[in-house]
């Protein structure tokens, strides 16, 4: 029996309702009618990373040991990526099944780990080589089907041109994507297949509900159904590990931690740059249309790359770190939500800490519009080893707001910049197949659930240290895992995860894409 988990970066029934409701998304529509399906939240911070591997290993930020796309390393006074499947602590469910597997594209992965099967690494974490186990699988996707990680102009991505050509780049990675998911499948060899189609949600940010968005969820669409035609299919689980949402409001996070007094900046080369118009939105595209731009990334070290700031003199990534004054400062922030105290006195850090709660809890901007939904300390968010090592204050965007985490904004609030859609904690969810009901669906979904229903379904016993919840109520009364008790198993793993490091060339695919 073979189960298929189609992953979508940042689906969402909140941005494909209406096109379900005009009958632009049958095969979609059938699966949610004909099985289960409905929202489910995902881990805090809403974004790609951590949530793809919070998902794959079932285990919270706070295990894992990471928290966003960057980390606040507060003894070195350094802000690192940590993208890299190396930083994180755990293994994914798919190591505990019988059978082979075939995991594709699946971001945060790279480089890719040996599995029994085949492993492929994805966007935007990967590089454009060294992307699959076995090695050699690699020239057989390029020679088949001229396989990418990531499309070539992602700098020519802007909110304002939906006929940028990156965007028609990403029509055919959904395609490639999809082309080799039914190949495999149709091998027969595999237990379990995950595909991830992660540059969706590189659209949905730039363009939000725009055609150009909805034709590539039509596209997706029709290759649904091309997967549902498949003799070899037997479940298909199709999930997000977010969900998405229109910008109407950024919130600049560290703009205001200056302005109260938290975090203290200095001047950098990165502000002599800026004052000389030598900005990533002129270098950027102008190497991307000659075409030498990845060859760059690939031999200019990280730190000189960072040193480009944007057009309105923001300062991102490690960037950040030349400008933060560490002696001085007392919080800094990441976007989306993390938020580091970098006082070195525990009370003095717990001070502050519920200081930022108090202070930043239920924020609303200049006219009395929601800005912060909820500010939360880190330890009632998660639990784990790695805790005291990641944010201390998790902050909730409310609604159609994005908490940039740049330094350098000249005001608190602004219109959007960059994008157009933001992550939201509510994602999808939807089952299909035999096993399933077809007339329920819980409203407590979460991504950490996945991972032990999964095992559960296959026969398997779920680890202790896995925190979701088999959910039973999702499989059909008379169905074989509905009749079957779940098992916990105690099993203690030991950590790979090594030393962090900083992933490389990844960060400036991260700051095109907006994230950093």
């Amino acid at each position: 029996m073979t189960t298929v988990t189609l992953g979508l970066d940042g689906g969402s029934f909140e941005l494909i309702e209406p096109w379900l409701r005009e009958g632009d998304l049958p095969n979609v529509e059938r699966i949610r009618s004909e099985g289960t399906g409905g929202d489910m939240r995902s881990c805090l911070p809403p974004v790609t990373c951590p949530n793809w591997q919070c998902y794959a290993t079932g285990r919270n930020p706070g295990k894992l040991g990471v928290f966003w796309w960057e980390a606040v390393d507060r003894t070195r006074q350094e802000i690192r990526n940590t993208s890299a499947i190396d930083n994180f602590d755990g293994q994914p469910f798919w190591n505990r099944l019988d059978g082979d597997v075939a995991v594709l594209n699946l971001p945060t992965s790279y480089p890719p780990p040996a599995i029994d099967g085949i492993h492929v690494a994805g966007g935007p974490g990967a590089e454009q080589t060294g992307f699959t186990t076995p090695e050699s699988l690699e020239a057989t996707l390029k020679a088949e089907y001229d396989y990418q990680v990531h499309p070539e102009q992602i700098s020519l991505l802007s909110k304002d041109d939906p006929d940028s050509p990156c965007v028609d780049e990403i029509y055919e990675l959904i395609d490639q994507r999809f082309d080799v998911l039914l190949a495999e499948l149709a091998s027969g060899d595999y237990e379990y297949v995950h595909l991830t189609v992660f540059y969706l949600n590189m659209l949905q940010h730039f363009y939000w509900d725009d055609e150009v968005v909805k034709d590539a969820w039509r596209r997706i669409d029709a290759r649904i159904g091309d997967l549902l035609a498949a003799d070899e299919l037997d479940r298909l689980l199709i999930m997000s590990d977010h969900g998405s949402n229109e910008i109407r409001t950024e919130f600049h996070i560290n703009t205001w931690l200056e302005r109260e007094g938290y975090l203290v900046t200095t001047d950098s080369t990165t502000d002599w740059l800026s004052r000389l118009g030598v900005t990533r939105e002129r270098v950027r595209p102008l190497l991307g249309k000659l075409g030498i731009e990845w060859w760059l990334r690939r031999f200019v070290p990280d730190r000189v790359q960072d040193m480009l700031p944007a057009a309105d003199g923001r300062i991102k990534k490690s960037g950040k770190e030349s400008v933060v004054d560490w002696d001085r400062s007392t919080a800094v922030a990441s976007g989306q939500g993390p938020l580091y105290v970098l006082a070195k006195d525990p009370s003095e850090r717990e001070r502050i800490r519920e200081e930022l709660v108090e202070a930043l809890g239920g924020l609303t901007d200049d006219s009395g519009n929601p800005v912060i939904r909820e500010a939360l300390p880190a330890s009632a968010v998660y639990d784990g080893p790695h805790v005291a090592d990641g944010p201390d204050v998790v902050l909730r965007q409310a609604p159609n707001v994005h908490v940039d985490g740049s330094i350098g904004a000249d005001d608190v609030f602004g219109e959007p910049e960059t994008w157009r859609g933001e992550n939201k904690e509510t994602g999808l969810f939807m089952a299909y197949g035999d096993e399933f009901v077809t007339d329920m669906f819980p409203d407590d979904m979460h991504i950490l659930d996945i991972a032990p229903t999964v095992l559960h379904l296959h026969g398997e016993a779920v680890p202790s240290a896995l925190d979701g919840t088999v959910r039973t109520e999702l499989f059909a009364p008379d169905s074989e895992p509905a009749n079957r008790d779940p098992t916990r198993v105690s099993i203690r793993e030991q950590s790979d995860r090594t030393t962090p490091a900083d992933a490389g060339g990844v960060s400036d695919r991260l700051e095109d894409l907006g994230y950093l």
